[in-house]
């Protein structure tokens, strides 16, 4: 990366086999294990047929679908331009520019520490591809020394810097006792949007208007979102993206896994963020660094990090918050929010967020159960013998009771504070 690939295509509509599972007609390839198709998603009926671009970002992996704006010429060339370039993302089909993004997550990385990878072309069709001609280009990276009027100039990057507005995330004395919704306030707040506060991202989240119970005592987390993400409910991606969606951002989920294997390009992306005033969510439960990363030092080498009540950023190396023997659920990892896609009304949100609740109070599987559910299973495993003749020593008073207790307490006396926004808005 960057890169560029041209084809010259041409796909016969009366070869085409639509089996299960197949898109005739979609030209597709992978690079870093990432799809980039055109005319995706087709059907025999071409008012089903989506006729989609489809991707995933470079890097980060999530994925995007636009309808109707990837079709081809059937029976006849096509000529397909794909950049995934430092400063625009291009699709490009018989001359015309179907898609361009900017801005993206990758674009923020330091390319220059993207290992090659191969380019697989194909499709997930039956059907007859003749292919003309294929090229894959490799494009400039911008060069850090520039030279601008006859003299030099030299692009230099600063070896420590820190998010100016540091401060607690939370207030546990006042109840705020959910993590996550105190990191996602600070990163809103960082972004100039002030309505996104604590009780907003308690209520938003569903944490501080449920109840939740591990089942049978075998699952143990602190929040909705934990329960969602660490049970497999919904991956880390998902939740992610679909969390910060409803606020109109973008927003991108690195799994620990994902992080060590090219940590030199994430730290480098994690400290553009930085640089932009930014912060970025260290998620994760059972290492030391869950938090908001908030500053770096000597190029990188050292972090720093806020977490819970404290106000004074704490110092951590990279590899003490990557390292693999600390890893407790796939989705620990860094969240960085990106661009704002779109305005979103407030009062729309809070009104969405009532009308999900329904659905929150009844959710249950195999490891959690919310709501009222988790009232009676709670009760069931202590009146079944949950711990009739555990000793003393083995007994986890928080992760098997208290957390239980302290989660009926603060959403019994502070759920209000979320409805009352939402009347007010």
């Amino acid at each position: 990366m960057p890169f560029r690939i041209d084809i010259d295509f041409k796909t016969e509509k009366g070869s085409w086999r639509f089996g299960y599972g197949a898109t005739e007609g979609s030209l597709c390839f992978y690079h870093d294990n990432k799809l980039y198709g055109i005319n995706m998603e087709g059907d025999p009926d071409p008012i089903i047929a989506k006729e989609a671009i489809k991707f995933q970002h470079p890097i980060y992996g999530n994925t995007e679908l636009h309808r109707k704006i990837g079709a081809i010429n059937y029976d006849e060339y096509n000529h397909l331009t794909w950049i995934v370039g430092e400063k625009h993302f291009a699709v490009i089909i018989n001359g015309e520019v179907r898609y361009c993004g900017v801005d993206f997550p990758y674009m923020k990385s330091d390319l220059t520490l993207q290992p090659s990878d191969s380019v697989v072309i194909g499709s997930n069709g039956q059907g007859l591809f003749l292919f003309k001609a294929i090229r894959v280009s490799q494009l400039c990276v911008t060069p850090k020394i520039k030279i601008k009027q006859g003299e030099l100039e030299m692009v230099t990057k600063q070896s420590n810097n820190i998010i100016p507005n540091l401060h607690r995330l939370i207030t546990s004395e006042w109840g705020e006792n959910y993590w996550f919704c105190g990191e996602a306030k600070y990163v809103m707040e960082c972004l100039g949007e002030p309505d996104y506060t604590y009780v907003f991202f308690a209520g938003l989240t569903g944490s501080v208007l449920t109840q939740f119970y591990g089942y049978n005592g075998t699952f143990y987390a602190d929040g909705v979102e934990s329960y969602l993400m660490n049970s497999g409910t919904v991956s880390g991606q998902e939740y992610v993206t679909g969390l910060f969606a409803k606020l109109g951002y973008a927003a991108t989920f690195v799994p620990r896994v994902e992080l060590q294997k090219n940590t030199e390009m994430y730290l480098q992306t994690l400290m553009a963020y930085i640089d932009k005033g930014v912060p970025v969510i260290s998620w994760g439960r059972g290492y030391t660094a869950e938090g908001v990363l908030v500053g770096y030092e000597e190029n990188g080498k050292v972090l720093l990090y806020i977490t819970g009540d404290e106000a004074e950023p704490k110092r951590i190396l990279p590899g003490e918050i990557l390292s693999s023997e600390k890893i407790v659920f796939d989705t620990d990892g860094w969240i960085f929010v990106g661009e704002k896609k779109e305005q979103k009304d407030l009062a729309q949100i809070y009104r969405d967020t009532i009308v999900e609740l329904p659905s929150l109070l009844t959710m249950k599987n195999d490891k959690f159960r919310f709501g009222a559910e988790a009232f009676r299973a709670w009760a069931a495993d202590i009146e079944n013998g949950r711990f009739d003749g555990m000793k003393p020593e083995d007994f986890d008073g928080w992760a098997m009771y208290q957390t239980y207790v302290c989660n009926l307490a603060t959403n019994g006396s502070c759920c209000y504070g979320f409805f009352d926004k939402a009347a007010g808005a």
